[in-house]
């Protein structure tokens, strides 16, 4: 292959300049791993900024049902988000992955034919089977409450929750497809940025016009998932060019649901794990349980947004450098990415561990109870983000049936944990036998990837944020103390700004790496600009390297 030119628009010296700790890039293919660092910094920071917002959001509305509703309502909410999530699962059929992975294949090769049957395969088969499980779950709406949820209450619920499903798997599909088109930015617009507001307008109109209970917090749900579907669509068939005609499609079926199945039954594990906790405390303790939960879960999110957007930004390019065939590349991501989703992740794991209570009191005092359990789950998002970009790696090389093998042993963890721990210490023990279950999944997967790849996500700069957030931690715990009778939201926001600002003063002191100067060269080179005529600017790395490839 033949070396990256220098007119790629990467600052020269930047890549040499490389502090203690740091490996160099060097080599004839350096400059291309600094296009593969930016595109991955680049996709996860329009990711993460997408899923921020859509978390403010969610947050500010989570803020109002869980007033309005308090705690037994938002549990009954929350049971019909759980029955529309797990029939998701089962219509996807795993081809999410197999589109962001084809569909960035055939995008580099220019196979016009391959790319509209991917999509045609990925989308429309999905959906068909979403059609099927919206009608199970309104024919067996009160079988379902009553057996799988426990609470017989929430089956007029799930008539109206049922219309869920195929706007979630549709999100779910035309995202990949967006992702794989390396157009993951406006995956972000449509679903991200669109839907909460949308959601919050439907809410306010039936707080104004009846009401609001738990059965309008979910119609309004599923109205808003219609419209963003809507926005989604016109992304997919202006950057998929699905308005010009004529052609040829050449739809792989088989070879798409053989490389799917593994991840299908993963999918369903996963699912069907991640929501454990919600249908165990319904069963094994009280649905007021189950609203503080899901209320826990949803401030924790936070802590992993980092990881979840690193994660989905490196996808398509972990697809690319392995059709390539460029380990050496891989390793570079996969250790770029793993020190990224750790590092970032820190602070917010110090501020969750420090100031739980404060945290859970913006939803009221029903929720504080969940403190413990809250720290407990800020632990697990970061055990998750401490293993990487793992996950992601296995899955862009083919390896989706040992994704279905650590699925399945992470669920029958959780569930022997939960049936173990829920019934004793009740929401406590939901959030250990999460815990319990993200360690046994991601050890399996850095294992893995060692076995099957030979690589691993550490180096010597992962010590640099261990560092700063102990650092960190040790300030906000003075803040806490010094700040100990004033009000919860004070202590909270000081300490926060303490804790997130003694962590970059550290890090920066102890310097930073050369795939870290390298995307803060480019974001402050890129802020210059903004003023300049767009004629006058040197090309954008980004788009440069899409067409390039």
């Amino acid at each position: 292959m033949n070396p990256v030119p220098d007119s790629a628009g990467l600052p020269s010296g930047v890549l040499a300049d490389v502090p203690l700790g740091a490996q160099a890039l060097s080599g004839p293919h350096a400059r291309r791993r600094g296009r593969d660092v930016v595109l991955a910094a680049k996709g996860g920071s329009v990711v993460f900024a997408g899923k921020l917002f859509a978390w403010g959001s969610r947050f500010v509305l989570a803020v109002l049902l869980a007033n309005i509703l308090r705690a037994e309502q938002y549990g009954l909410y929350n049971l019909a988000l759980t029955a529309t999530a797990i029939a998701a699962s089962f219509a996807v059929l795993g081809l999410d992955t197999a589109v962001i992975r084809w569909v960035s294949m055939y995008a580099r090769r220019e196979d016009r034919a391959g790319l509209l049957g991917v999509l045609q395969v990925g989308i429309g088969l999905p959906g068909l089977v979403s059609l099927v499980m919206a009608a199970v779950l309104i024919i067996l709406a009160e079988p379902i409450a009553a057996n799988l949820l426990s609470e017989p209450s929430a089956a007029p619920l799930l008539g109206v929750a049922a219309f869920l499903v195929p706007f979630m798997v549709l999100h779910r599909q035309i995202g990949a497809a967006l992702q794989g088109l390396k157009r993951i930015q406006f995956a972000v617009l449509g679903e991200q940025f669109s839907q909460p507001p949308i959601r919050f307008v439907f809410l306010m109109g039936f707080l104004i016009l009846g009401g609001l209970g738990a059965w309008e917090a979910v119609a309004a749900s599923t109205l808003a998932a219609g419209v963003t579907t809507l926005i989604m669509v016109y992304f997919l068939v202006r950057f998929a060019d699905l308005r010009r005609r004529g052609g040829s499609i050449r739809r792989e079926t088989r070879t798409l649901l053989v490389f799917s199945l593994p991840v299908y039954f993963a999918n369903i594990v996963t699912t069907v794990g991640r929501n454990l906790q919600t249908l165990l405390l319904s069963a094994f303790d009280t649905l007021r349980s189950v609203g503080i939960f899901a209320i826990a879960i949803h401030v924790n999110l936070l802590a992993s947004l980092f990881h979840t957007s690193v994660v989905q930004s490196s996808m398509a390019i972990f697809a690319d450098l392995q059709d390539r065939g460029d380990r050496e590349g891989l390793r570079h991501i996969y250790q770029t990415t793993s020190k990224w989703t750790f590092g970032l992740n820190l602070p917010l794991f110090v501020v969750i561990v420090l100031y739980p209570g404060a945290l859970l009191s913006l939803f009221g005092a029903d929720f504080v109870d969940g403190a413990p359990a809250l720290v407990i789950l800020g632990l697990e998002a970061l055990t998750n983000s401490a293993t990487g970009t793992s996950g992601a790696l296995l899955d862009m090389s083919g390896h989706t049936r040992v994704k279905f093998v650590n699925s399945t042993t992470a669920v029958a963890a959780s569930l022997v944990l939960n049936i173990m721990l829920i019934p004793v210490f009740g929401l406590l023990g939901a959030a250990m036998a999460a815990l319990g279950a993200t360690l046994v999944v991601n050890v399996l997967r850095i294992g893995q990837v060692w076995w099957l790849l030979r690589l691993q996500p550490y180096e010597r700069s992962f010590l640099k944020p261990l560092v700063a957030g102990l650092v960190a931690m040790a300030v906000g715990f003075a803040v806490g103390l010094v700040l100990t009778d004033s009000p919860s939201l004070i202590r909270l926001a000081v300490g926060t700004a303490a804790v997130v600002l003694t962590y970059t003063l550290v890090v920066m002191r102890l310097g930073l790496t050369a795939e870290d100067r390298l995307v803060l060269d480019r974001a402050a080179r890129r802020l210059r600009r903004r003023g300049r005529d767009r004629s006058d600017e040197e090309p954008d790395v980004l788009e440069e390297d899409l067409d390039g490839r």
